[in-house]
């Protein structure tokens, strides 16, 4: 049997590598693990956002199809029109089987890759409906085909191919055909909550690498503590007996001492050069004085180093913010392009049906009107009409329709007119195409916001409204970029209705006040205050500050006030500032330059 000997640094060397190795293993064993949790992770949100992507295709695709199917009711007596809406009606109908198409193969892809479906109930409703597409087309076809057959210049044939697709409209199978729609909401909630137990599947993964890791180096830790006491004894005793010879020469000033260790390790070497030490201490007391002083220049020379270091992290740390103030806007450049992008598309799709509404409003209006003078005409030369007209006259209440069609008319007008306001609101906040300064009016913007806004200042069960006073100076058109500015009414007015939610006094108006003047005529300033609770100092102090905030978790981001800060500061050169008294509420005070050619400073 062969014995190695091993000596102290050996020994040592070998415990730390073994610590090492541990930490290193767990190290790597924990982002392997995490990694590949986080792949299948990806994998599965990324399949499901598919999902949800298919889905919400064709349920639009199947809710633009049944639009234009009722549309072709009343356009019977206008060919032109009617040709237009049955081709759109086609177009769709090819829309519908493709998406159809691409669901089945996506869901037999996904069977097979991983062998399991993540939206299980995505088959049975393909199953459920494969049939009830084709045969509503086919019952649809069919019933045009008998509409094409007819003379459609002729009002008796015209008031048939209404009543064909009317028949058509009422059907059980048009009801099965409408379900599709409603079950694909739920299929769409299901792959909603998908993704969101994707993401939490993201999260867990990537806490399960770091307890991994995190329990190697403890473990390291702790071996490094048991052989650093187990070394300490192997060489705490040849150590002691060396230095009470040593402590015995210093104070006896006895040189003729010797150390009797017999180890051949690094120890023996040691009691060795001790021996030969003490013959040549008296040299070495001479030169020891050098040594102090040589220390103490190193000790200086280090102390510059440090120096040195302190400033260099100080450098390093004012980097490090400037990063943050950058990451920071490109994130919110990002997130308002994405939103630009969203508001604008939903304008752009509600605009679309809301206009064909609006517009023919007016003709409904009309032909409303002439049917009421026609049945008031009618009564008029004819008083006494047959008693089956006047049974129905008094069933369907003839004298409340006259009164009430005209009101429930002018109604909807308002409403179709509300609409086209809020959504001229929603295209003209997002401003996607203006990224240069351009003279606006600021009032315009600041009612953009408080119209997008309007549905949080209405009347709630917890709260009394919120009511805005507008105290509008006279302004000149002012020079800034308008999307960003419209950003910082948003967060500013945001704040304000958060803070009337919360506030406890139950007294006090609910109330926000808007204020805009023009300081020495090249300061524009604008005062939003509300009548909340007020903000109490320490909080004032950091309401700037990234990433800080005193909403719950999944409220606020922290990145409102200090983006506000940046839009007005850094991109218009103004001011903004917060005034708070606690009880009494709280005051937003913005001052942008009128022109950007203005040199001088704000007004204070």
């Amino acid at each position: 049997m062969v014995s190695i000997k091993l000596g102290v640094g050996q020994r040592i060397s070998l415990g730390y590598a073994i610590a090492l190795g541990i930490a290193v293993f767990g190290t790597v064993a924990g982002f392997s693990v995490g990694k590949s949790y986080l792949r299948q992770a990806s994998e599965w949100e990324e399949h499901a956002r598919e999902e949800m992507e298919l889905l919400h295709h064709l349920q639009i695709d199947i809710l633009q199809a049944r639009t234009h199917q009722q549309q072709l009711i009343p356009l019977v007596k206008y060919p032109q029109s009617y040709a237009h809406e049955y081709d759109n009606l086609l177009h769709h109908k090819a829309e519908i089987e493709d998406s159809w198409i691409e669901l089945k193969t996506f869901m037999k892809m996904e069977a097979q890759s991983s062998g399991d479906v993540h939206v299980k109930e995505i088959p049975k409703f393909l199953q459920t409906y494969n049939h009830i597409v084709r045969q509503y087309f086919q019952e649809l076809e069919r019933r045009i085909q008998k509409i094409q057959a007819l003379n459609l210049n002729a009002p008796q044939d015209i008031e048939k191919a209404q009543s064909i697709l009317l028949e058509f409209t009422n059907s059980d199978l048009v009801l099965k055909f409408d379900g599709i729609s409603d079950d694909l909401d739920t299929l769409l909630q299901t792959a909603y909550a998908e993704i969101e137990e994707a993401e939490e599947f993201q999260k867990t993964s990537t806490k399960l690498a770091q307890k991994i890791v995190i329990i190697s180096i403890i473990l390291s830790v702790v071996i490094s503590v048991i052989l650093g006491i187990l070394t300490s004894r192997a060489i705490a005793s040849p150590i002691q007996t060396i230095t009470n010879v040593a402590r015995r020469s210093t104070e006896e000033s006895n040189f003729d001492l010797q150390v009797t260790i017999n180890r051949d390790d690094e120890l023996g070497v040691l009691a060795n050069s001790f021996n030969q030490l003490i013959a040549t201490v008296k040299q070495l007391l001479t030169q020891q004085q050098t040594a102090n002083e040589k220390l103490t220049n190193y000790n200086e020379a280090l102390e510059n180093r440090n120096q040195e270091i302190s400033e260099k992290n100080n450098q390093l740390q004012q980097v490090l913010e400037e990063l943050q103030r950058s990451q920071l806007q490109m994130v919110q450049s990002e997130k308002m392009s994405a939103l630009g992008q969203m508001v604008a598309g939903i304008a752009h799709e509600i605009n679309n049906p809301v206009s064909f509404i609006h517009g023919n409003l007016t003709y409904v209006q009309e032909y409303t009107e002439n049917l009421i003078k026609f049945v008031q005409l009618y009564h008029k030369y004819y008083p006494e009409p047959l008693s089956e007209i006047v049974d129905l006259a008094e069933y369907i209440d003839l004298d409340f329709i006259q009164k009430d069609l005209p009101k429930m008319l002018n109604s909807m007008k308002m409403g179709t007119d509300r609409i086209c306001k809020i959504v001229l609101s929603l295209r003209n906040f997002s401003r996607l195409d203006e990224s240069e300064f351009k003279a606006v009016d600021i009032h315009e913007g600041i009612d953009n916001t408080l119209l997008i806004l309007q549905h949080r200042l209405k009347e709630k069960p917890e709260r009394q409204e919120i009511k805005v006073v507008k105290n509008y100076g006279y302004l000149p058109l002012i020079e800034c970029y308008p999307g960003q500015l419209n950003q910082v009414f948003m967060n500013i007015l945001v704040n304000a209705i958060d803070a009337l939610e919360e506030k406890t006094e139950t007294l006090k108006t609910n109330q926000i006040t808007i204020t805009t003047s023009v300081k020495d005529s090249q300061w524009l300033q604008i005062a939003i205050a509300d009548s909340g609770s007020g903000i109490p100092a320490d909080i004032q102090a950091k309401i700037f500050q990234p990433f800080f905030t005193t909403k719950p978790c999944g409220k606020g981001t922290g990145m409102g006030m200090s983006i506000s800060q940046q839009i007005i500061t850094e991109r218009h050169g103004g001011k903004l500032e917060c005034f708070s008294t606690i009880g009494e509420g709280t005051e937003f005070l913005i001052q942008i330059p009128v022109s950007q050619n203005l040199t001088v400073s704000p007004v204070n």
